[in-house]
């Protein structure tokens, strides 16, 4: 069944108001959740299509992305740390998108994040930091080493020959769409960054057009953030340029 998007709109946001405010209680209205998952289910599509894991199906991601859905879908609206004038989608697209990455890369998150910081640990420098060059200034196991190789090196290194005039010696590749994205999502900042980095391009003036239409934010609340949101993105580029 298809729907407006004034109604779907509308509907979510009067069953979210009718939730009680107790968490388990909220957790237990499983009726409210199947009708925002009806509801709602393009949106399920949206960020499957838009969020990019190498070598994944979409309807794996779809169905990743339903599956996180359902271990939060109750903090929209009452997480008492969370905003609570975001719209739907802006609350939930990139938490749903991280989850996917998280789910779907060939390693996990927190597979990544364990190496790592064993590596950060010996040297001193953040997590977040570590590089395939750090490898080569640690002691780890053989089979930790071997994983961190995998996640950090080249995809293609027998190509690397092939670019090697055009690059920079002194620049070791970036990985991780997380370097440059915040875990507080919960302002239209935030959004904007995300977007920037998973369209690695800036936005332009039709795009905020429809991130205003999809996010139900006016378009002028995008146009002014906009700026703001390309500096912060900045700065974490620059830092994370200041850390290799």
């Amino acid at each position: 069944m298809s729907y407006s998007k004034e109604y779907i709109k509308e509907r979510t946001i009067e069953l979210y108001d009718s939730l009680p405010m107790e968490e388990e209680a909220r957790k237990a209205q499983f009726a409210v959740r199947d009708e925002i998952i009806d509801l709602n289910y393009t949106f399920f599509g949206y960020v499957a299509t838009s969020t990019f894991v190498e070598g994944v199906l979409y309807e794996d991601k779809f169905q990743t992305a339903l599956m996180a859905f359902l271990g939060m879908w109750w903090k929209y609206k009452y997480a008492p740390k969370y905003r609570t004038d975001l719209s739907f989608a802006v609350f939930f697209k990139p938490r749903l998108s991280e989850e996917i990455r998280r789910y779907l890369n060939t390693f996990s998150y927190s597979q990544k994040r364990n190496l790592c910081i064993k590596v950060a640990a010996q040297l001193n420098k953040p997590w977040t930091s570590v590089n395939y060059d750090d490898l080569a200034k640690v002691e780890l196991p053989e089979d930790d080493m071997l994983a961190l190789k995998t996640i950090l090196g080249y995809k293609h290194p027998q190509d690397i020959s092939d670019i090697e005039g055009y690059t920079d010696t002194h620049m070791t590749p970036v990985h991780g769409i997380e370097k440059y994205v915040s875990d507080k999502y919960d302002t239209v900042e935030e959004m904007l960054i995300q977007e920037m980095v998973t369209q690695e391009a800036p936005i332009d003036d039709k795009q905020l057009r429809s991130l205003s239409e999809l996010y139900s934010i006016p378009y002028i609340e995008l146009k002014q953030a906009l700026p703001r949101a390309m500096r912060i993105l900045h700065d974490r580029l620059t830092r994370n340029l200041n850390d290799i």
